[in-house]
């Protein structure tokens, strides 16, 4: 490595061991930055007459049922709360998710919402979609899928959903299907400890699965055995809360995981089940988020902190040991 006496921004740097590699790594700092700056979000947002046109808010009964939006899953990263709590959050856009079509009792025997989410190429349309896109007056979708609800929570066409139709603090199913890992063994895909290291075990030997049938009752193996297979891209539900929400550029703060590839589309809607008695204490939309004309609402809104500090400890009361 040879010396030499360089000048970086018309002060010298005196004799150092720099290679070219490092002058050139201490010349990027001088670099104005390459990445755009980040978007100016706006506190507040305003919207119009249009924006509630066909909707009419309702009193929700017991058999109540909204329909869920399409998202795709961007990433994720941590957020804190008031208090200074970290939260891994996985951020996932309501991309132009507009309601395509209704599906009644009366026509197709059930009832659900058809919604369309993205931008599809032309090409590969039907010339039945784009004879329904064109009578929306809506881009060509990526994706086209359904929301069963009940009747009185059927949106109107060409309704675009948005990031309110949820309530921060809210519990919400996210379904998608999980990334493919391919052929894995039992220990990978079970979590098998495995055999011995060492200790008389075979050559090769240390990753089987061990015994997989009875010795001398049955000779068969039965259904349901854990053994090496596939994994992955497989139908998943996961119950997440909702942490923030942004409508600025319709984005949902899920805490949690979320399956699926950063991309995939992701299916989100009310929690049922066991899970459903914890949103009563929260004001949820019925059957969207339906804003006054004229009057300001927050763009992002975010979950209420605890009102207890998470980081107090309680004191335990110390014993003598006599």
């Amino acid at each position: 490595m040879r010396v030499h006496q360089h000048v970086y921004n018309g002060v010298g740097l005196g004799k150092l061991s720099y290679s070219d590699r490092w002058i050139k790594r201490l010349e990027r700092f001088g670099e104005k930055a390459k990445y755009p700056p980040p978007p100016k979000i706006p506190e507040t947002q305003i919207y119009t007459q249009d924006d509630i046109k066909g909707l009419k808010p309702i009193n929700p009964v017991w058999n109540t049922r909204r329909c869920g939006v399409l998202a795709y899953k961007l990433g994720c990263m941590s957020l804190w709360d008031d208090w200074g709590e970290r939260h891994a959050v996985t951020v996932c856009q309501i991309d132009r998710c507009v309601v395509l079509e209704r599906r009644t009792i009366a026509t197709h025997g059930y009832e659900a919402v058809q919604l369309g989410i993205g931008y599809g190429p032309v090409s590969k349309q039907t010339k039945n979609n784009l004879g329904r896109y064109i009578k929306l007056n809506v881009g060509a979708k990526h994706i086209v899928n359904e929301f069963k609800c009940s009747s009185d929570c059927l949106l109107p066409e060409g309704h675009y959903m948005s990031a309110n139709h949820f309530t921060p603090g809210q519990w919400v199913f996210v379904s998608g299907f999980s990334k493919p890992k391919g052929f894995k063994g039992a220990m990978r895909r079970w979590g098998f400890g495995g055999q011995n290291a060492s200790h008389g075990t075979e050559s090769k030997a240390h990753s089987a699965p061990g015994s997989i049938s009875q010795g001398k009752s049955v000779h068969i193996v039965w259904k349901n055995t854990k053994m090496g297979g596939h994994v992955g891209l497989e139908p998943r539900v996961n119950n997440c809360r909702v942490f923030r929400i942004e409508t600025h550029r319709n984005l949902l703060f899920l805490k949690g995981v979320v399956p699926g590839y950063v991309g995939s589309v992701v299916k989100i809607k009310d929690a049922l089940g066991k899970t459903w008695p914890r949103n009563k204490g929260l004001h949820i939309h019925y059957p969207t988020f339906i804003p006054h004309p004229g009057r300001p609402y927050p763009v992002t809104v975010q979950e209420k902190p605890p009102e207890k500090d998470p980081f107090l400890f309680d004191e335990l009361p110390m014993y003598d040991k006599t």
